[in-house]
């Protein structure tokens, strides 16, 4: 009996062992140093982020880049994350609004996944490189919850709010007609209206004139979609994986606005996340549409309106 409890003991010490040493072999290593323009801002100005463990960037067009980032946060919850850098003052890009068919309707709306999206919209002069999902709707009868300007074209200029779906049909994000980048509160956008060529709606802006607002009354943790500006014409589309607890988990608003103003923004905002969030491009040199992100349904939802970018090429 004594050797057999010996034997024991031999068994789960060795085995102890081997998990000690499995668990040394695969920690991470926190000394990595970002190696990209975007990693390195996040890395070296951002205080919601701990650690960087891998980044990478390439260029999908001329003014067009993105970024994709691996991080811990402070609380210690791991990340996964895509940036697109868009460069509004490249003569060659412009930032448009993507609706299923591409067709401009003012009801009867329909959802279209990006993939399908980006094909129709794709045309020479007007590549399509990269494409987020857009604004909320309503799930119970597809209420698309704020406004649509597209090409010039007022779709729709009213917003749905709904005490049920608080973080939604909040504000709104525009391209104004001279190109610049807007993003403000819903009760701002009946005076601006006429200045909007390319408009939607949008939730909770978690950076505001370079401010990050207190966000007590949102919480939650979810897979995001984002977009920001900077003061000199630089656009950020930014997504965040979430609900995996292997991969990503998501983030809160909050982490959202400082990982925003951390990249130079002054104004940011949320879009519809959770199974909507997505980002694909046009992979630059297989020149297909591919799913940078992992959707958490698995596939990729369909949707009701995009931002999109496109370049000026054949």
């Amino acid at each position: 009996m004594k050797n057999m409890l010996n034997l024991y003991t031999l068994v789960a010490v060795t085995m102890l062992s081997s998990c000690t040493e499995k668990l040394v072999m695969t920690t991470p290593d926190t000394s990595y140093r970002a190696r990209t323009e975007v990693g390195a801002m996040l890395q070296d100005n951002c205080p919601v982020i701990a650690h960087t463990y891998a980044d990478s960037t390439f260029l999908l067009a001329r003014g067009v880049t993105e970024t994709d980032v691996h991080v811990q946060l402070v609380n210690g919850k791991v990340e996964h994350m895509y940036f697109i850098r868009i460069d509004l003052d490249d003569p060659g890009v412009t930032v448009k609004v993507g609706m299923p068919y591409d067709v401009d309707v003012t009801s009867g709306f329909q959802r279209q996944t990006l993939t399908e999206m980006a094909s129709w919209m794709d045309a020479p002069g007007k590549r399509v490189v990269a494409m987020v999902n857009a604004d909320f709707w309503d799930v119970s009868n597809g209420d698309i919850r704020g406004p649509i300007h597209r090409n010039g074209n007022v779709l729709k200029d009213t917003f749905i709010y709904s005490e049920k779906l608080y973080q939604q049909a909040l504000s709104f994000m525009a391209i104004d007609w001279e190109g610049t980048p807007i993003i403000r509160d819903s009760v701002e956008y009946r005076p601006m209206k006429k200045d909007l060529k390319e408009c939607t709606g949008s939730g909770v802006i978690v950076l505001r004139d370079g401010i990050v607002p207190d966000q007590t009354n949102y919480p939650g943790r979810d897979p995001r979609t984002c977009i920001g500006y900077t003061d000199d014409g630089i656009l950020y589309f930014f997504v965040c994986d979430g609900r995996s607890q292997l991969w990503s988990l998501g983030l809160d608003y909050e982490e959202m606005g400082h990982i925003m103003s951390a990249l130079g923004c002054s104004w940011a905002v949320n879009f519809d996340g959770g199974g909507s969030t997505e980002l694909i491009v046009r992979h630059p040199s297989a020149d297909i549409f591919q799913i940078r992100n992992r959707p958490t349904d698995g596939a990729e939802r369909p949707v009701v309106n995009t931002w999109t970018v496109c370049v000026n090429e054949p």
